[in-house]
């Protein structure tokens, strides 16, 4: 039996929902109506690199060892972008190649560097700019580049007022350049396993939400008349790109399956909460005393932060300045920014006991023996965690009083497995509408602050669909985690599934005639792997930061 997974990025039913309703999404109407449709959660935190490592080895970041898009290495503050070779667990992509399946896997996130499948595989955006090792087998890129001209991977182009159509015409062209590539490798070789992924959908999200979004705080009447209906238009040829996908598997074999997946969903963004500033005011983190220090962060206090910066920029026309790519003197410039502002060069290590790095405010304990100038002693380390998460649940918005903190975890109820040591020590979910601001350290003087730049960010519940003739009609699908995904893929195709994974099979949309008639095989637990850290030069590694800044992803 073949399977077909084509991933949207972010697609959710927030927008998808009233979309359908009104004519946007008919193949995916079909999908609801011919097979199984519903809400897929995600894992914590909702971004892109650690959901699509989840669905690729069907385990929780404890376990795969990526938490975010950028990776801290132990013992320093020093971040490096993760790639494959950071998965810490076997892929789907190696249990079928081991399997002896062949596959075309076209451009998912942490495909990069290549690595050998049995079959052909495209990597994906988290590439360096100018690297030429894009493809599995190494001349496949160049065929392709032969077919449909230079590989498309990178996105430029950000809202402002007065760019939207720009915006709009980037994401028109590479999904359409994804399109075209994604049916020639389909037709090109057999395979059993294929998947094809879009993030369209995800850029379109981040900068124009608020143009289809009339409740969203950047709504502007006079833009959505001139570009909602291209905005919305856009899903509309995502869903036949989508169709034909389907249809062409299905035409090759009537007994390919059909999973169309996001890797989390989205919402708005009303305001930003900058949460170093909070532990800053709530004693957790401490400033140097010296003098430059000190006059930082009487500047800092009048207003002279980097976010005034950012929005000042973007009055001025230059706020394409985000997109800047490769080694241009941004890097210089955000050097000086952080000399200019205050940075974690201006925390009094020796007496933090706590400090916020990632996109979702997640907030690690100043701990002895771990961080380069931990404070904290592994005694008083529970006491901290409880501490921070008691005040967490007590910050209020001034405007309104609104909780901004919908809940704490423990650490234990989100991450476990062999690379644990990296996670945060503190999890908490926002309130809707609220997004923690990772852009720099310390990016502005308030805690909370209205949103500016991108008007929408990740929800933890994305969408999933099945269509296939195994697969019941009219099914809601319900209580799925996107590490449910791999092992129900395996088993669709019959193969063994490892006993460490943290994902269960999805039985319930699948016909009972199929699920009494193929037996679920247990295979030998995969165990952990050594993480290869990448082999970038220090120019590429900033690149490919500044790139993931840029976009939004700042942690």
């Amino acid at each position: 039996m073949r399977v077909l997974v084509i991933g949207i990025d972010g697609a959710t039913f927030r927008l998808m929902r009233p979309l359908m309703q009104n004519g946007y999404m008919p193949f995916l109407c079909e999908v609801e109506q011919r097979g199984a449709l519903g809400t897929l959660e995600t894992i914590y935190p909702p971004v892109t690199a650690p959901a699509w490592s989840s669905f690729m080895t069907g385990k929780n970041p404890g376990k795969h060892g990526v938490y975010e898009f950028l990776h801290r290495k132990r013992g320093t503050l020093e971040q490096i972008p993760v790639n494959a070779g950071m998965l810490g667990s076997q892929t789907l992509w190696e249990m079928m190649s081991h399997a002896g399946k062949r596959m075309v896997v076209v451009s998912v996130p942490l495909c990069y560097p290549p690595f050998p499948v049995n079959g052909t595989l495209m990597s994906d955006f988290l590439a360096p700019k100018g690297a030429r090792d894009l493809s599995y087998p190494p001349e496949l890129l160049k065929e392709v580049e032969d077919q449909f001209g230079e590989y498309l991977l990178y996105h430029k182009q950000v809202y402002t007022k007065d760019n939207v159509g720009n915006v709009l015409a980037e994401l028109e062209e590479h999904t359409e350049y994804r399109q075209r590539v994604a049916e020639y490798l389909l037709k090109r070789d057999a395979w059993d396993f294929a998947m094809v992924y879009f993030e369209g959908t995800d850029r379109l999200q981040h900068e124009l939400w608020h143009v289809i979004d009339p409740t969203s705080p950047m709504h502007d009447q006079a833009e959505a008349a001139q570009y909602a209906e291209r905005t919305r238009n856009y899903y509309r040829v995502l869903d036949n790109d989508v169709r034909k996908l389907v249809e062409l598997a299905q035409a090759q074999d009537p007994d390919t399956q059909v999973i169309l997946m996001s890797d989390h969903g989205f919402g708005a963004i009303h305001k930003f909460v900058n949460f170093n500033i909070w532990l800053l005011r709530e004693g957790f983190l401490k400033l140097k005393k010296d003098i430059p220090t000190q006059l930082k962060h009487a500047l800092f206090n009048l207003g002279f932060t980097p976010s005034l910066g950012y929005k000042l920029s973007m009055n001025f026309g230059f706020a394409n300045l985000r997109l800047s790519q490769g080694m241009t003197n941004r890097n210089q410039i955000l050097d000086l920014v952080r000399r200019g502002f205050l940075s974690f060069r201006n925390v009094d290590w020796s007496r933090t006991r706590a400090f916020s790095s990632g996109n979702y405010g997640q907030i690690f304990v100043n701990l002895q023996g771990r961080e380069p100038y931990g404070s904290v002693p592994p005694n008083e380390f529970p006491n901290v965690v409880e501490q921070i998460g008691a005040r967490l649940l007590e910050l209020r918005d001034p405007q309104t009083g609104a909780a901004v903190v919908s809940k704490v975890y423990k650490q234990s109820e989100v991450f476990w497995g062999e690379f644990i040591d990296d996670a945060p020590d503190v999890v908490f979910a926002l309130a809707e509408n609220y997004k923690a601001l990772g852009t720099l350290e310390f990016a502005s003087n308030r805690v909370i602050e209205p949103a500016f730049g991108n008007s929408g960010d990740h929800r933890m519940d994305g969408f999933v669909g099945m269509l296939g003739n195994e697969i019941k009609e009219n099914f809601k699908i319900e209580n799925a985690n996107i590490m449910d995904v791999a092992p129900t893929i395996l088993y669709l195709m019959g193969l063994p599934i490892p006993a460490d994974l943290d994902g269960h099979v999805l039985t319930a949309p699948l016909r009972d005639e199929f699920v009494m008639s193929q037996q679920m095989m247990q295979g030998d637990a995969l165990g952990a792997r050594d993480q290869m850290i990448p082999d970038y030069t220090e120019e590429e590694s900033e690149e490919v930061k500044e790139r993931l800044r840029a976009l939004g992803y700042l942690g």
